[in-house]
């Protein structure tokens, strides 16, 4: 392509992102989006349309052409929603330095070359985190009794088998779900890669990491792996919002994953349940572990949760914690992390939709699982 437009493209479009020509996202149900952060409908079904046919289709090259322009897409709402006043920081970041450099025509809507793939494709899953949904956690399906449509197994082998073709020029692969060690295609997947150079990223409950894991056996041989694990509370918080987890087990599988020598982050989702003692967590993770790379989850796929329902209260302890942590030096200024910790004040301003509504949830919740959130939570109590 122009070599002129590129530059424009990489480093002074406001708009332009380069993942619809290089990656995709894979759900459960064969749902097919461009990121992981896309909000727009999916771009078409694996189970009823072929992904080379999803992939040239009237929505894939409408976003390619808004994108060309400098023009905002609304699949890109969430990465616009976490910038900050001092920094467009999202997933877009990522993406583009990723594919600056891979061989793909970027003028050509019709262009796409398989360089990163995020895979959520199953929902098997033993945790039944509070926040969390049936297309995510079998456990919670099976407790709501909701059925959720799967990927078939033709169009799952179809997966990898694109996967290991391109396993050479790809950027990076995703592991999510549901719970990834518990998914038995991921260990299928890995299995038939030989090139062991490439990145390999696996967000993980870790509630299974051990080195019986099959999943475990084949990510040892890789040399760029990043564990993305799951954790926003501690204690007995750890242990009500991740329904079915126990902390201490937890402890003894970190210190597992921490043994591999392989790269670690914490991934902590920031909502009424874990805002009074988020801060403190990250510190704790910090401090305690020395994980310093943190990602920060927003709930605005379940309002009731979000943390604008706080207690005022609350939300300014929040606010004070978070200070402290951004000023202790603890995390490095300017990088993802600050900017990821900054942002959640931006969530704690927003004016508040549901204010009850979390109660009568986690009532219900206490109901089907028979605990209580008021002796966990006692600041959420009003």
């Amino acid at each position: 392509m122009n070599p002129k437009h590129k530059f424009f493209l990489f480093k002074q479009s406001k708009n332009f992102c380069s993942a619809p020509w290089n990656s995709l996202e894979i759900w459960t149900d064969g749902s097919v989006q461009v990121c992981a952060a896309s909000t727009g409908s999916p771009l078409g079904n694996l189970n009823h349309e072929p992904l080379e046919q999803i992939l040239t289709n009237e929505k894939s090259v409408s976003i390619k052409q808004d994108l060309l322009n400098d023009q905002f897409n609304s699949h890109c709402q969430k990465c616009h929603d976490g910038s900050t006043k001092d920094e467009h920081f999202d997933l877009r970041n990522q993406h583009n330095p990723m594919f600056k450099n891979v061989d793909v025509d970027y003028d050509n809507l019709q262009s796409f070359k398989l360089h990163g793939i995020s895979l959520h494709w199953e929902n098997t899953c033993n945790f039944k985190c509070v926040y969390c949904i049936p297309e995510q956690s079998s456990s919670i399906a099976q407790e709501q009794g909701v059925k959720v449509i799967r990927n078939e197994n033709e169009n799952i082998d179809k997966i990898i088998d694109q996967i290991v073709q391109n396993q050479y020029q790809m950027k990076e692969i995703y592991f999510s779900g549901g719970e990834p060690l518990l998914i038995k295609n991921n260990a299928r997947l890995l299995s038939k890669i030989t090139n062991v150079d490439l990145p390999i990223r696996i967000t993980s409950n870790i509630s299974h990491a051990n080195d019986k894991n099959p999943v475990i056996a084949e990510l040892k041989r890789f040399k760029n792996v990043l564990w993305t694990i799951s954790a926003e509370a501690i204690g007995e918080r750890f242990n009500y919002i991740r329904a079915n987890g126990n902390w201490e087990e937890f402890l003894r599988r970190l210190e597992y994953v921490k043994s591999l020598n392989q790269n670690l982050r914490i991934n902590a989702v920031f909502f009424v349940g874990s805002a009074a003692t988020f801060f403190e967590t990250i510190k704790y993770f910090v401090t305690d572990h020395g994980i310093a790379d943190i990602t920060i989850t927003q709930l605005g796929h379940h309002p009731k949760l979000h943390v604008s329902n706080c207690p005022d209260t609350v939300k300014q302890q929040s606010r004070n914690s978070l200070h402290q942590l951004l000023n202790s030096q603890l995390i490095q200024p300017q990088s993802n992390s600050y900017y990821n910790i900054a942002r959640c004040e931006k969530e704690l301003d927003k004016i508040a939709t549901e204010p009850d509504e979390y109660q009568r949830y986690f009532d219900q919740l206490d109901q089907l699982r028979n605990t209580n959130w008021r002796e966990v939570f006692p600041e959420l109590v009003k």
